[in-house]
């Protein structure tokens, strides 16, 4: 690595959402059994591993009670660990809406909630957060921010999906300081979110689910295999590094998010086959910009992403 140039460098991020045991009903998503989900996060890291890449897992708080020496394990590999949370699925503190939908009051309150659990059964308090389904709105950041996060993956560029109070429309899509009052800006907070990559390139689509969305790299559908599997996994990786390389931001990052219900070992799985072509084409699409491939945590890209501006002033 050392033979790069930090301009060259592309921190490559693959992320997990641990989230709860589900029932398969089409509109949640999770494991059908915890045993099931163990394997799923297991077989993720080893598969990234035989490419030398190390996960991040965000994980709810359900998930950390039942697997936290799993991912204790994990994190002794290399693994990221941070939180994870669906209010809906919160058997804590449910609420009906996402993130996006509560005031920062209710946040702050369902998060904290979330952190007791978290702390209890790890021991240690996390410094990075994913909201289920992206969802967030403007007081988000400064909640994360006032709860001692660091940074997290908190948006996805150009999705609007309203029923889940989702909306990232002419959102920043490269790591960035949050917004304490606007969440569609970059902003002063200290809080650094690292964006999921999307493909900008080619247009906004229209999901089966009734949102809109730039496609992201994410092997396997959302809630189903079927519904994504039509997608060129090849041509959403090469689109994705040309805007690395025409934007030319700070910090180059691509954030690949999983869930922890798809197989990713097994290669009649469509999951599967379509992370085997992202690890495969990594490196080469890449050199084709003179770019390199990093591993990285999104821990590592938010420490990163510090010290770029800490140079820079």
């Amino acid at each position: 690595m050392s033979r790069h140039t930090a301009d060259s460098e592309v921190l490559t991020i693959f992320t997990m959402d641990v989230e709860p045991v589900t029932s398969a009903d089409g509109h949640t998503s999770g494991p059908a059994t915890a045993t099931e989900g163990a394997q799923r996060a297991r077989e993720y890291a080893d598969v990234l591993g035989d490419f030398g890449y190390c996960p991040t897992y965000f994980i709810h708080p359900e998930m950390a009670e039942l697997q936290a020496e799993l991912f204790l394990e994990l994190h002794d590999r290399g693994a990221g660990l941070g939180l994870h949370l669906h209010p809906p699925k919160f058997s804590e503190m449910p609420s009906q809406h996402e993130l996006g939908g509560l005031t920062k009051d209710r946040q702050l309150e369902v998060i904290s909630a979330a952190l007791a659990i978290f702390e209890r059964h790890f021991g240690f308090h996390p410094r990075i957060f994913r909201p289920g389904c992206f969802s967030g709105n403007d007081s988000t950041f400064s909640a994360l921010h006032e709860l001692g996060f660091d940074g997290g993956s908190i948006s996805i560029p150009g999705r609007i999906w309203l029923e889940r109070y989702c909306v990232w429309a002419g959102a920043e899509p490269h790591p960035h300081r949050g917004n304490a009052e606007f969440r569609q800006l970059p902003g002063q907070l200290p809080f650094v979110d690292i964006p999921l990559s999307v493909d900008r390139l080619g247009g906004l689509h229209s999901h089966p689910l009734g949102f809109q969305h730039y496609p992201d790299l994410r092997p396997g559908g959302v809630y189903s295999e079927e519904e994504d599997s039509g997608r060129d996994h090849l041509e959403l990786l090469r689109h994705i590094i040309q805007q690395l390389a025409e934007d030319e931001p700070k910090l180059k990052t691509i954030v690949i998010d999983v869930h922890n219900d798809r197989s990713f070992s097994d290669p009649a799985k469509t999951s599967a086959r379509q992370l085997r072509t992202i690890l495969d084409n990594l490196k080469p699409e890449l050199e084709r910009f003179r770019l390199h491939p990093v591993s990285a945590t999104i821990g590592d890209a938010i420490e990163r992403f510090n010290e770029i501006n800490r140079e820079s002033e």
